[in-house]
């Protein structure tokens, strides 16, 4: 039974993945870290505008964060609410028999949603 629902929970962790674009965050999040970095020791800005600029990097930043922290919130409550429902079957996922398990399930998924997507 807990390996149904560990297949489960990472068909669902998976799909939550892709359709809140998590990695299409976490790219955003590098482009403006990258570019940051690229302003802070530049000399040719102004400190003026350094200052107007980082304020408005670093609210960028906080949303993005804050979106990512959101989906992985939402991925453990999953987990959580399967284990309400069914005991330890949060032991049972952190063991290392339901991690070989989530690992096989997610690239099995993977692939198949892959070879389906065509």
């Amino acid at each position: 039974m807990f390996h149904l629902l560990l297949s489960l929970v990472c068909i669902l962790s998976i799909e939550i993945f892709i359709r809140l674009n998590f990695f299409h965050l976490l790219g955003l999040l590098l482009r403006v870290t990258k570019k940051v970095i690229h302003v802070m020791p530049a000399s040719n800005i102004s400190d003026h505008w350094k200052e107007r600029v980082i304020l408005i990097y670093a609210l960028i930043m906080m949303k993005r964060s804050i979106q990512m922290l959101l989906i992985i919130l939402l991925i453990i409550a999953l987990f959580f609410i399967v284990d309400y429902i069914k005991n330890d079957f949060i032991k049972f996922s952190l063991s290392l028999l339901g991690i070989i398990d989530s690992i096989c399930f997610a690239f099995g998924y993977l692939y198949l949603r892959k070879f389906f997507a065509k």
